[in-house]
């Protein structure tokens, strides 16, 4: 039998779920050829052919697409990444495959867009704003009122999101924002630059929704419960399925599908965020792509035994997901985060972790060596390690994942100190820029 390809526009920035998803598509028989900025050394036995473009250059990522169509049988373009949403769904329309319009994938990728196109979905949404400037961003909240969160529109992985909470923390805000919304700072922000949302800060606890659209129809294949930082909203513990009960997880299905299907999303992965409190289920965003920190790629097969990443490959070749669960486990991480910057040498605790077969994991988010920075300065390097754990009970589950942060700690050296002038004595430092601690409270 002629054995198909897909093609992948990038892979996932965490190896591991970029490994499971090139498996995936060898465990369905199809071979993977590769459009992207580089073909990491873990990837290459597993992909057959490689096209290095720049994929922030849609149209020369879309001639280099057409390349690889006249050399191989491409049955479908599934999309794993954030920053890809939008040139998956232009290639798929060029090759004629299933995929996400283009006014779907822009409100995927745009939080303002996103938001806009939901405005008649009654008791849904936060008050928000598009801003640039700082005199719209003080109209914004003068309008909104405080506590608020504002962030960059673009953004992807808790990037810039900060608490307004009174008006001396406006500007000291956004002048971190105009800095970090650069390409300069990140490559993700050439798509739509310092522009931001401005939202009502939302009270209760979060959670997200996994799921996936096919052919017009939404399939909720898990709940997750999170918690994240303060201030920064860093994604630091999640835990499946969600402890609510059936009533208010049948509002979340409904809701959750009234929203993807009113965005338009269609022939994809979805990973929609959100809080429930006092008003019941209140919206903050969505992804048009599997969830990351290893939710998609290992949390639920462990707590499911759904086989997410392939079926989002059956549904980009035009087939119907399986989405049939074998296994009714818990399954959850916790990061382990860096207390201050400096060299990260690695993790204490190891064998704490590696002898309890509650614990099926532990993945190292960047090598000993690195140099971490902590937000705002980096939003991206704080979490050194994660610790997945699973167990036939919630109960369970939380005992092991609460223990972690007694078992497993982040080895670090502190930065040597500076040889300078000395610098003039900073302003009192704004509540947006207080030292990170947990909390459930957060709107991306």
């Amino acid at each position: 039998m002629k054995i198909r390809q897909v093609l992948f526009v990038n892979l996932r920035r965490i190896e591991r779920e970029g490994m499971e998803s090139l498996l995936a598509a060898r465990r369905l028989g199809y071979e993977v050829v590769l459009l992207g900025r580089s073909l990491p050394d873990f990837a290459a036995p597993l992909v057959t052919d490689f096209h290095q473009v720049d994929t922030y250059d849609t149209e020369l990522a879309l001639a280099a697409a057409n390349e690889l169509a006249s050399k191989y049988d491409i049955a479908g373009v599934p999309s794993f990444t954030e920053i890809d949403v939008q040139l998956a769904a232009a290639i798929a329309a060029q090759l004629g495959l299933p995929g996400m319009s283009a006014t779907a994938a822009l409100r995927a990728r745009n939080k303002f867009e996103m938001k806009n196109a939901l405005r008649d979905l009654d008791g849904v949404l936060p008050e928000f704003r598009r801003v640039r400037t700082l005199a719209e961003l003080r109209r914004a909240v003068d309008q909104i009122g405080f506590p608020a969160v504002i962030k960059p529109t673009g953004a992807s992985g808790s990037k810039g999101v900060f608490e307004l909470r009174r008006p001396e923390d406006v500007e000291p805000a956004l002048e971190q924002l105009e800095r970090i919304a650069s390409p300069q700072f990140d490559a993700v922000f050439r798509q739509f630059g310092a522009e931001f949302i401005v939202e009502e800060y939302l009270d209760g606890t979060e959670f997200s929704v996994e799921g996936m659209v096919a052919a017009g129809q939404v399939h909720v294949v898990a709940v997750t419960d999170k918690i994240t930082s303060v201030p920064y909203h860093l994604e630091v513990d999640h835990r499946m399925p969600a402890a609510m009960g059936a009533e208010t997880l049948a509002g979340v299905t409904v809701t959750t599908g009234r929203i993807v299907t009113a965005l338009g999303f269609d022939n994809c992965a979805f990973h929609l965020e959100a809080k429930w409190g006092p008003k019941g289920m209140r919206f903050i965003e969505v992804a048009a792509r599997p969830a990351g920190d290893y939710i998609a790629s290992h949390l639920i097969p462990l707590a499911t035994g759904v086989d997410y990443f392939a079926d989002l490959i059956r549904i980009a070749v035009g087939e119907a997901p399986v989405l049939q669960p074998d296994r009714a486990l818990h399954a959850g991480l916790r990061f382990v985060l860096a207390d201050g910057p400096g060299r990260f040498d690695g993790v204490d605790g190891v064998a704490a972790v590696a002898g309890d077969p509650g614990y099926p994991h532990l993945f190292f988010e960047h090598p000993p060596g690195t140099a971490i920075a902590l937000p705002p300065e980096n939003f991206g390097q704080q979490r050194v390690a994660a610790v997945v754990a699973r167990h036939a009970t919630r109960a369970g589950l939380d005992a092991l994942l609460d223990a972690v942060p007694g078992k497993v700690t982040a080895r670090m050296d502190a930065p040597p100190p500076r040889r300078s002038a000395p610098a003039p004595a900073p302003a009192p430092a704004p509540a947006t820029l207080r030292t990170p601690t947990l909390d459930g409270m957060s709107n991306r």
